[in-house]
């Protein structure tokens, strides 16, 4: 159903799926100015404030309209260059924040880099993945940048692949480092608890932060990185456990389109130790079927069949991130797998715990963590 709304004050927030269009006056999205056609992703939502009268118009979500900013006043007080680490719990407006950052920097003639390490619910990139995208243009959506880098992890929370994690955002901000922004931006996962601001600055000192900008978490300041506390806004939208499932299963089908099917040599497979353990015969796993669990006898760990299977993985070419796929099938005795690929032209795969269904394109459970 289609429908104009007019305003002169407060936020227009429009839930998705909808598609928004400015009819009448001048509108902004996070200091975007919104034009037209925009599409809102389902469980997403976009903040629209006027400049002076607006009337845009609405095909398809729910509309609500709030008498004042969805901006904390603190927010338009930034004022960056360097690296600037994101950070705050889940659903606390890090992309969001992320958002504004680069709109209000891109206009005052920044090039500005977005590092997306939100690999739960990615905005650049399919989950699993640290992406990277760079602009000198304001966007209403970080959804809508061009994936420039990208680091495959193979997980959808830090806290299982820490140390590729650091290691993967270390790759993907000296790659975007050399392109010479004036800005980058890094939106974190939100582990803030149980050992995450541990993590968090661990993290910040490795890519050399020189701001880390919290959302209501009070972190300390360490030596050499300075941290800023600013206000989160109530307005963010909270989803359920069930909406980031769907998010991310949205993000892999749009990754995971037009798969060809190859036959790659187990060689090539590298990142998880279970399936390189099976590939080398090292003794340590034995897959069987019939098995709804892992399974321990003394020093063997017995592996169900159907969790050695539908493997998302990520394609490589010299070192860099080309493509995305899913491992179908493992033959440990010939050390081959078949997969569905997005191109056939790579040189390594990359593999974490993330497991994929080939023909609905949704997640499965992952692979056992021994």
């Amino acid at each position: 159903m289609a429908f104009t709304v007019g305003f002169d004050s407060g936020t227009l927030i429009i839930e998705g799926p909808a598609d928004v269009e400015v009819v009448e006056g001048q509108c902004d999205v996070l200091g975007f100015p919104l034009a037209g056609p925009v599409h809102v992703d389902e469980f997403r939502a976009l903040p629209i404030t006027p400049k002076g009268r607006c009337v845009v118009g609405v095909v398809g979500g729910v509309v609500r309209h709030v008498n004042e900013l969805t901006i904390p006043s603190g927010w338009s007080s930034l004022s960056l260059e360097g690296i600037v680490m994101i950070v705050g719990d889940v659903d606390s407006g890090k992309t969001t924040l992320s958002t504004y950052l680069l709109n209000t920097h891109v206009v005052k003639g920044l090039h500005v880099c977005v590092v997306d390490a939100d690999v739960g619910q990615s905005s650049i990139g399919p989950p699993g993945v640290i992406g990277a995208g760079c602009t000198s243009f304001p966007t209403h959506s970080l959804s809508a940048l061009h994936m420039m880098s990208g680091y495959f992890l193979g997980c959808t929370s830090p806290s299982q692949c820490v140390g590729r994690f650091i290691g993967g955002l270390l790759h993907v901000v000296r790659d975007v480092m050399s392109r010479t922004p004036g800005l980058v931006i890094i939106d974190m996962p939100g582990w803030v608890s149980d050992g995450g601001v541990e993590f968090i600055r661990d993290a910040a000192e490795a890519v050399g932060a020189d701001y880390v900008v919290s959302l209501s978490l009070g972190m300390r300041a360490w030596p050499g990185t300075r941290v800023i506390e600013v206000e989160r806004s109530r307005y963010v939208r909270q989803r359920s456990p069930s909406e980031r499932r769907m998010l991310r299963v949205a993000s892999l089908r749009q990754y995971l389109s037009n798969l060809v099917e190859v036959e790659v040599s187990l060689d090539k497979v590298f990142g998880n130790s279970i399936i390189e353990c099976l590939a080398g015969n090292c003794g340590r796993y034995v897959v069987e079927e019939g098995l709804d669990n892992v399974v321990r006898h003394g020093n063997v760990v017995k592996v169900p069949t159907r969790q050695i299977s539908n493997v998302f993985c990520g394609l490589l070419r010299r070192g860099f991130l080309v493509g995305f796929g899913i491992l179908r099938d493992f033959d440990f005795k010939r050390r081959v797998a078949k997969a569905l690929v997005t191109t056939d032209n790579f040189d390594g795969i990359y593999v974490g715990r993330m497991r994929v269904d080939p023909d609905r394109v949704e997640e499965l459970d992952p692979l056992p963590f021994i």
